[in-house]
């Protein structure tokens, strides 16, 4: 559907608090269909947005809101998730595309010869959680601060590294294997080392992503894992090979949609316990196919 789309800015709407129930009632004399965006609400707006909503009626244009985090007590939240005539999304940022991280780097200063770089990273943001990309990218200046060279591959290995909490890659190493009982003496024993709930789901996924590649393609798995980031090497590529022969490709699957509805979960309610949660869905990954 096209429209005409009105964008208010919400410094304006809080000095003149009448503007958006206004906005809402002008009729185009054309009598074309219109949209008012509002963006970046917070619950500061929440008295103006509601009197707007609660006197809304079937002809009126479209109300468009996007917002920070909102949460679960928040009265706009509320309203609008339980409104029958409204709709609510939630959007996770969980990759950063090619320019944004090349401006990144520029900013920072850091040298780029090898025209790989760029993707590279681009592949990292896709493993890692967002802030903790974020994170690593900032250590990665550190890293080359008193060093004008150009950036190269190994130096990005060195500083993205899956396994930088043994314990944790433990416990995915467990997940991916099916072994519930050291699974649970993990999160009886070291549950208060996972200090970044979603970005523990973010590794996992990656994982599986590799068994599932191992699944999909025929040929020799070595050549398989030689196309994957970060590299699978050594008694790991071993590993990962004899793991996969336990896993059918509809429970990978099965897998992928669990962690999914974990991460969702995670980042839309920060007050549900991470680790009750890990240790169902997990549990849930290791019966698959038993």
């Amino acid at each position: 559907m096209e429209m005409r789309l009105i964008t208010l800015d919400r410094v304006l709407l809080t000095k003149e608090k009448s503007l958006l129930l206004n906005e809402m009632k002008t009729r185009s004399f054309f009598g074309e269909k219109k949209g008012v965006l509002l963006e970046n609400v917070t619950e500061k707006d929440t008295t103006i947005i509601l009197e707007a909503l609660e006197r809304l009626e079937e002809e009126d244009p479209f109300l468009i809101i996007t917002s920070g985090f909102l949460n679960q007590s928040s009265k706009l939240r509320k309203y609008v998730e339980n409104n029958i005539n409204s709709c609510s999304i939630g959007f996770y940022q969980t990759e950063m595309t090619s320019l944004e991280i090349q401006n990144l780097l520029q900013r920072w200063k850091v040298k780029i010869s090898q025209p790989d770089i760029i993707e590279t990273l681009r592949d990292f943001s896709k493993n890692f959680d967002f802030l903790e990309f974020r994170q690593e990218l900032k250590k990665l200046v550190i890293f080359k601060s008193h060093d004008e060279k150009p950036l190269t591959l190994n130096e990005l290995e060195k500083v993205f590294s899956s396994e930088s909490n043994p314990d944790e890659k433990k416990l995915i190493d467990f997940l991916i294997q099916k072994n519930s009982e050291p699974l649970l003496d993990y999160f009886k024993n070291f549950s208060g080392t996972i200090k970044n709930p979603v970005s523990l789901i973010s590794r996992a996924t990656n994982q599986f992503k590799i068994l599932h590649k191992l699944q999909c393609h025929d040929g020799n798995p070595t050549d398989i894992l030689k196309t994957v980031w970060p590299p699978v090497l050594g008694k790991n590529k071993d590993r990962l090979i004899e793991t996969s022969k336990i896993w059918k490709k509809t429970d990978l699957e099965n897998a992928f949609h669990i962690l999914h509805k974990t991460d969702f979960t995670l980042r839309a309610n920060s007050k549900i316990s991470s680790k009750t949660l890990l240790i169902t869905n997990f549990l849930e990954i290791c019966l698959l196919n038993n």
